[in-house]
């Protein structure tokens, strides 16, 4: 019998779905056998994906998570001092616990990421509740903001986003 792609090409072989002759260059080995290429690509339906609900679940789960961790790390900072790097971490796997559970537990780089970033964010919104907490929400609390930028906000920042990174990946 002659390959269905390639009719000058004489083959032993068929498709363990279909029954269909193909050749070597036709064959894609798979966990059941060789098949050939239209029986063994993915059906739509078995690809995961997130549904656009879920997605926008996620994103206010995210957000709102980063807001409330927030306000905890603006409290645990100036009460545990040097230590509050170990509670950025467990503030970032908190928050990608979170954004996990909102997604239904649908883990891709994209929602890691995002988890990362609300992570990141949350530590940021230290710095703004405490330039809020001397002089109201203006101008001069987001200037506040961006004076008391430091190193270690960048440390806390990234031991965040690492926690929420590790939870989602």
């Amino acid at each position: 019998m002659n390959c269905a792609n390639h009719p000058s090409v004489e083959t032993r072989v068929s498709c363990s779905d279909c029954g269909k002759p193909i050749c070597t260059e036709c064959m894609v080995f798979t966990a059941v056998g060789a098949k050939c290429s239209d029986c063994a690509s993915m059906p739509r339906s078995a690809l995961v994906r997130i549904k656009p609900d879920r997605l926008l679940l996620t994103v206010v789960v995210g957000l709102v998570a980063a807001g409330a961790g927030g306000l905890a790390f603006a409290v645990v900072v100036s009460t545990i001092g040097f230590f509050s790097i170990i509670f950025a971490f467990l503030l970032g796997y908190g928050i990608g616990e979170a954004v996990s559970w909102a997604s239904g537990r649908y883990h891709a780089t994209g929602l890691a990421a995002w988890a990362a970033a609300c992570a990141a964010l949350g530590v940021l919104l230290r710095l703004l509740l405490a330039g809020v907490n001397k002089s109201g929400l203006t101008l001069t609390a987001l200037e506040f903001m961006a004076a008391s930028f430091s190193f270690w906000q960048l440390i806390w920042m990234a031991a965040a986003a690492y926690g929420a990174w590790q939870r989602n990946a």
